[in-house]
């Protein structure tokens, strides 16, 4: 059988030029946008988890700052305005100042229970933090709290987004088998709109339209005003947020894709109809991405990269150990953790399948694994895990 390099060395010009995944209009480019933030979780109201963009690093990169955690394990992934870091350690959230390095509040500092496992959403000068069952609205800041909403049941991972149309700001929230509108400024009820199963991802807004995942595998579009649209049903249930794609994303028009519990990213248009199923094996992992017409998923230690068209298999990296961290594209540059950060060109560099050349830009080892990867103004904002009854503490690691 030939060998790896062998199979790589016959691949002709042409086949080269399909293997790289190339998109028809020229290979992506690396980003010039050097000011950005990553305000909410999957870096947009859509969950896209990219910044196509966007500036990072491509090269081994330097540790610009780092602290510790006093947790084993970041909860969820960084939130990253203009001054502030947000970080959910388990017992705590803390907002930490970017040019000081300093803990300039948290909400719960004398917790030693792993209480908490979402990040908040940063809008307009107030962070909205989950707080298992309580809401509340706080001056990002001075973390003092302007209002805040209990509910009956604990509010689902993620399930929080800040959205705004002209002059009506609102905060959409999942709980239990329930969705809530609130508005942003006083937390008081819009509406509410019950849901079979339970919500437990991040939301997805575009448009009018609200998604919604249960963990009985019930896919929900709910309008602006609080009526459902359409309802879809994954009998082995949704493993991932949804993922809202625009026509910027793919040739024709848009719709919303999630990972299913089988080992598939199923997409839907946006009438609902199911436009195509891509087999990935395994788990569909912790998130999608979505990036220069091409959807990034992780299936245990494989990151796969489909066709937003058709779902086809463009390129896939063998990761080395299965972990359910979600991939981010900044750039042309895909950034994933597990047993060690990697930054992978996001056409997977040249190659059949999974024989590939030059597809990763670097690979950076730390104390413990990398739990999550976001990235802002040019940086990568890093969390690492040592695991919740070690001696070692994990850290908040900030690359240039």
């Amino acid at each position: 059988m030939p060998s790896r390099r062998e199979v790589l060395a016959g691949i002709g010009t042409v086949g080269v030029a399909a293997a790289a995944g190339c998109l028809g209009g020229g290979s992506p480019e690396p980003g010039t946008d050097d000011s950005y933030t990553w305000t909410t979780s999957g870096a947009d109201l859509r969950n896209s988890r990219a910044v196509p963009d966007g500036v990072a690093p491509r090269d081994e990169p330097t540790v610009d700052w780092h602290v510790d955690l006093d947790s084993g394990i970041a909860a969820s992934e960084p939130i990253v305005t203009e001054n502030t870091v947000l970080v959910t350690t388990g017992p705590d959230i803390v907002a930490f100042d970017r040019e000081t390095r300093e803990r300039r509040w948290s909400i719960d500092p004398e917790n030693d229970a792993y209480s908490y496992d979402s990040s908040p959403t940063v809008f307009d000068g107030t962070v909205y933090v989950p707080e298992r069952q309580v809401l509340t609205a706080r001056d990002l800041e001075t973390g003092e709290v302007d209002w805040s909403r209990e509910f009956e049941r604990v509010i689902g991972r993620n399930s929080l987004a800040v959205s705004e149309v002209g002059d009506d700001a609102r905060v959409y929230v999942a709980g239990g088998n329930a969705v809530y509108a609130l508005d942003a400024a006083s937390g008081d009820t819009l509406w509410e709109q019950e849901v079979l199963g339970i919500a437990q991802h991040a939301l997805a807004t575009d448009a009018d339209s609200l998604y919604v995942a249960t963990r009985g595998g019930e896919l929900y579009d709910i309008r602006r005003g609080g009526a459902i649209e359409w309802r879809r049903t994954i009998d082995a249930g949704i493993r991932s947020a949804p993922m809202v794609l625009t026509s910027r994303d793919r040739r024709l028009r848009g719709g919303v894709a999630v990972a299913s519990g089988d080992g598939a990213v199923v997409y839907f248009d946006r009438s609902g109809a199911r436009e195509w199923r891509s087999e990935i094996g395994g788990a569909g992992g912790d998130g999608l991405a979505i990036a220069h017409r091409t959807v990034l998923a992780r299936s245990g230690s494989t990151l796969h990269a489909l066709d937003s068209n058709d779902g086809g298999t463009r390129w896939r990296v063998d990761l080395g150990r299965s972990t359910r961290n979600p991939p981010i594209v900044v750039g042309d540059t895909v950034y994933v953790g597990g047993d060690r950060l990697r930054a992978i060109d996001v056409e997977g560099g040249i190659g059949i399948g999974s024989l590939r050349i030059r597809e990763e830009r670097f690979e950076r080892e730390e104390t413990g694994d990398v739990n999550f990867v976001t990235a802002a103004d040019g940086k990568l904002f890093v969390t690492t895990d040592v695991g919740r009854f070690e001696d070692e503490t994990a850290e908040l690691i900030v690359l240039s």
